[in-house]
């Protein structure tokens, strides 16, 4: 209204994800241009030859500074980003094989000359901030913090044209609760060619930080579904014409005796009670690994791994042609 001081628009979450998105434009803050919050002082103190863009930040109320603090907690940003620590992180999303956008690093005062190499390799596009040691500290989520987190954008993949694909190989993980497994399960089905990892409702978070860490840079690699409704899942499965296996302990069918033509979906349920029966009525086949009699059963991910390397050996691994 004319005659009224205009007023900075207020700096949410989401403001901060869509000026990182402008960060391509030639001018990334015409939308607000009397208003950056990002804007570096006149004289930029030494730091890393890196290609990115730096910015010092100090405050620990910063927006950029609370999506990392919450990123880090849940593994994931509110527009579905991916946000994890450490260098091992930040190296695999920008390796040549990975599918993910690094769009905004972190990293501590202290911590700069250690990461430089990985520093120099990030692209122009990518954010650079700058902070205290003392306010990584605050913010990071390990007990021994590297000093370094990042934000990655990971691809949207097309669920309906994966599962139509030839010899197709899907793990659907159906109740999970345990993080570490889950990230074991995605660093199995990167190696041995699956073609994507899917979680149900109710299981644990493929990008829940232990997750992420405990599958070592696969979650860059492979696509990844989380958090789908069972209906859906099935019926496209279905409507494809993938074989369901569901893994059952107490089957009498061994895994190397199944059917495994074609599209496959291997179902994996929870670590103590494995698929629930509505799950199970699902499956084509209910298979199981041959183990000694005085053994309960096997790990979760270790199963999975196990159903995998069985299915790639019977299909001649062909993924390494």
């Amino acid at each position: 209204m004319a005659g009224k001081a205009a007023t900075a628009p207020v700096f949410t979450e989401r403001l901060v994800y869509t000026q990182i998105r402008r960060a391509r434009d030639k001018s990334p803050w015409n939308v607000y241009p009397a208003w950056n919050p990002y804007k570096a002082p006149k004289t930029m103190p030494k730091g890393p030859p890196v290609r990115a863009r730096v910015r010092e930040l100090t405050s620990a109320t910063n927006s950029l500074v609370r999506v990392f603090r919450r990123g880090l907690i849940e593994g994931v940003t509110r527009d579905g980003w991916l946000c994890g620590e450490g260098s091992h992180f930040l190296e695999e999303a920008l390796k040549p094989g990975s599918c993910a956008i690094v769009h905004s690093v972190l990293v501590a005062a202290d911590a700069v000359e250690k990461h430089r190499a990985l520093l120099d390799q990030l692209p122009a596009e990518a954010e650079l901030a700058r902070v205290p040691a003392r306010l990584f500290d605050q913010i990071a989520s390990t007990r021994t913090p590297q000093g370094i987190a990042a934000l990655a954008e990971l691809p949207a993949h097309d669920f309906k044209k994966l599962v139509a694909s030839e010899n197709a190989l899907l793990v659907v993980a159906c109740g999970l609760q345990d993080p570490g497994n889950m990230g074991t399960i995605i660093r199995s089905a990167d190696a041995l060619g699956a073609s994507a990892v899917v979680t149900l409702a109710g299981t644990v978070s493929p990008f829940n930080p232990k997750a992420v860490r405990a599958c070592v840079g696969s979650i860059f690699r492979m696509p990844v579904f989380a958090n789908q409704a069972c209906e859906t899942v099935f019926k496209m499965m279905r409507e494809s014409g993938i074989r369901i296996l569901g893994a059952d302990r107490h089957s009498s069918i061994a895994i190397s005796q199944a059917d495994i033509h074609g599209p496959v979906a291997v179902l994996i349920g929870q670590e103590a009670a494995g698929l629930p029966p509505e799950i199970s009525r699902q499956a084509d086949e209910l298979v199981s690994i041959p183990i000694r009699s005085e053994a309960e059963s096997l790990n979760a991910a270790i199963a999975a791994g196990i159903f995998l390397y069985e299915i790639a050996r019977r299909r001649n691994f062909q993924y390494l042609l």
